[in-house]
């Protein structure tokens, strides 16, 4: 089942470094001597600055491509709201984690110079990009893999922007116990105005999966965000779900294609879903194609009896799954009133189980 997703500093130890050191306390958990965290400069002046880790120095002013910084993190020391960083090609081994970054008269972009900028976690690093109480941070055009908790995510944010991203191979052995993870692509919770668009999502979540304990994972997943889009995305092929938006308000899911991953939770009692909202208020769902799936397709439930309103549904297509969808904990086996769930233009045909699968509790 989806449960809150809440991710808190973990002890007072990480708290006292937040600055561009690695923690190095004998008493951290196994991955966090990995993460550098970064406290940022809220001063309106900006600059531009590169990153090369074939041919950069930290030592170098960073503000040309000839005259580049080797590592991520220092250019994110050195930026101000405004600024860009700019990866030039190559493989970059970093865990970085922002915190107080950002304020609400510019953005801080991360993005890649000429493509081919990829971040690897080597199996050992428990993300690439953290984000905690930031405003307006995007993050564009790079490949994430290979990160053993998830790809990139955030928390307590506001003005979050993850575009043209591809985040595969990720969250296969969490590490992070404390933070309550799954295994995830992308993950964002507690947050507003949030972006996700655009980003080829694959083969994340826990590998071999783990029985009993419900720990699977998402390649999308979302916890409490408000006034977000979700567009334009391919999540497949992860362990488990393919899209969750839970608990969250004012979110449009549109555009996205859902297919290939394995939602079979049936061991531990559940399933999951291509894309399955959960409780929240104010959700469309328009012209995604949820494909393939080995489940539902699409998965709208109320676990915590929140009494949702102002879920939409509109010209979506659900084909070739388990079940085309499956609505569960409304109080009836048929459709939930128009107030709860409308509906219109969404064909769920030629499943493979059943297209419409609607009960009282799940």
């Amino acid at each position: 089942m989806p449960k809150e997703l809440s991710l808190f500093l973990l002890t007072a130890v990480i708290l006292c470094t937040f600055i561009a050191t690695g923690c190095d306390s004998d008493d951290d958990e196994v991955g966090e001597d990995e993460i550098n965290w970064i406290t940022g400069n809220v001063s309106i002046a900006y600059t531009d600055y590169y990153v090369s880790v074939s041919s950069g120095s930290d030592d170098a002013p960073g503000t040309s491509e000839t005259a580049a910084f080797a590592t991520i993190a220092h250019a994110l020391e050195t930026v101000h709201p405004g600024g860009t960083v700019f990866i030039l090609p190559g493989t970059y081994h970093e865990c970085i984690g922002l915190s107080n970054t950002g304020n609400s008269g510019a953005t801080i972009t991360i993005e890649s110079h000429d493509t081919g900028a990829n971040l690897n976690g080597s199996g050992q690093k428990p993300f690439s990009f953290y984000f905690e109480n930031c405003t307006n941070i995007a993050v564009r055009d790079l490949h994430i893999e290979n990160y053993t908790d998830f790809g990139i995510g955030g928390s307590s944010c506001s003005g979050l922007a993850f575009t043209d991203l591809t985040v595969t191979g990720n969250g296969h052995v969490v590490q992070l116990i404390d933070w309550e993870l799954e295994g995830y692509g992308i993950h964002i919770d507690d947050s507003d105005s949030i972006t996700i668009e655009n980003n080829d999502v694959s083969e994340n979540g826990p590998n071999p999966r783990v029985y009993p304990g419900q720990v699977l994972g998402t390649g999308i997943n979302t916890f409490n965000i408000s006034n977000a889009v979700i567009i334009d995305n391919d999540s497949y092929d992860n362990n488990d779900g393919g899209i969750l938006v839970e608990d969250s308000r004012n979110v449009l899911v549109e555009d996205n294609e859902i297919w290939g991953n394995d939602l079979d939770a049936t061991e531990d009692g559940w399933w999951d879903g291509g894309i399955w909202i959960d409780g929240g208020w104010d959700i469309t769902l328009r012209d995604n194609y949820i494909h393939d799936n080995l489940g539902p397709g699409i998965e709208i439930s109320d676990e915590d009896l929140q009494n949702p309103t102002g879920y939409v549904l509109e010209n979506n297509n659900c084909e070739q799954n388990y079940y085309g969808i499956f609505i569960w904990n409304f109080g009836t086996n048929d459709w939930p009133d128009d107030s709860i769930i409308s509906r219109s233009g969404n064909d769920f045909t030629d499943n493979n189980r059943q297209d419409v699968w609607i009960i009282d509790w799940f």
